[in-house]
């Protein structure tokens, strides 16, 4: 007798589970995972044999580029009470009033619509003289991508100066703006803030590994200047030798 071919069937794979697990897989990462704000400038930091993990809440971190050039950003706890566009708007209120105790002659001040700008930036740095024009820039068309330029430093306006100013002018008590956000950051209402910048792990040094050494020195000096002694210097892991 001859063999009794069987028909061949086409092989089914049901994909339903799979897909309803790649859904709450991305679901997951999605919703914890912590999105790196936009900076102004690209940095690759000094590696270092150094895993202590730097806080990712209540720390504010200077960012400085190899010219030398600082800005800021500030990320508080993910309550509501001190959320950080709320707490941005503090601080925006008490470098104002630092600033205008010594600038009695030109005092800055901020509207609704310019603190509501400050409380949705990532990283911020220009003088104060210009902030209210640079926070303006956020009601313009293509407001963002003009507010960007000017941070990094390809705004066509010559005038518009990047980075917060780290040296002093016409200041009666000798404090310059870099000092004075940190003066600003440091009486936050914020407890859990301003403990963690009392422990050191509340200001956190970002520099790119081809910056100079004078320039960092003179970051640390300005802090330890208004005893803001403790601080992080933030670094990659070094990769292992093979």
């Amino acid at each position: 007798m001859g063999r009794v071919k069987i028909a061949r069937k086409s092989t089914f794979i049901d994909m339903t589970a799979m897909s309803d697990v790649t859904v709450l897989l991305l679901t997951f990462f999605m919703l914890t995972s912590t999105f790196l704000s936009k900076e102004p400038t690209t940095v690759i930091t000094p590696a270092s044999v150094s895993t202590e993990k730097v806080q990712e809440t209540n720390v504010v971190q200077v960012l400085v580029s190899p010219k030398g050039q600082i800005w800021l950003t500030m990320n508080n706890d993910t309550s509501a009470q001190w959320s950080n566009a709320k707490m941005r708007v503090e601080l925006l209120d008490k470098v104002a009033e630092i600033y205008n105790e010594s600038h009695k002659n030109k005092p800055v001040s901020f509207n609704a619509q310019q603190k509501q700008a400050f409380s949705k930036l990532g990283a911020f740095g220009v003088p104060l003289s210009q902030m209210g024009e640079f926070l303006s820039l956020a009601d313009e068309p293509e407001g963002l991508t003009k507010m960007d330029q000017w941070l990094g430093g390809e705004d066509p306006n010559p005038n518009h100066k990047s980075g917060i100013p780290i040296t002093v002018e016409n200041s009666e008590d000798n404090l310059n703006e870099f000092q004075m956000w940190i003066k600003a950051a440091r009486q936050t209402d914020n407890a859990n803030l301003a403990q963690a910048m009392k422990d050191g792990a509340g200001v956190a040094i970002k520099a790119d590994q081809n910056t100079s050494f004078e320039i960092i020195h003179m970051v640390m000096d300005n802090l330890q200047t208004i005893k803001q002694n403790k601080f992080t210097l933030l670094t990659a892991l070094k990769a292992g030798d093979e």
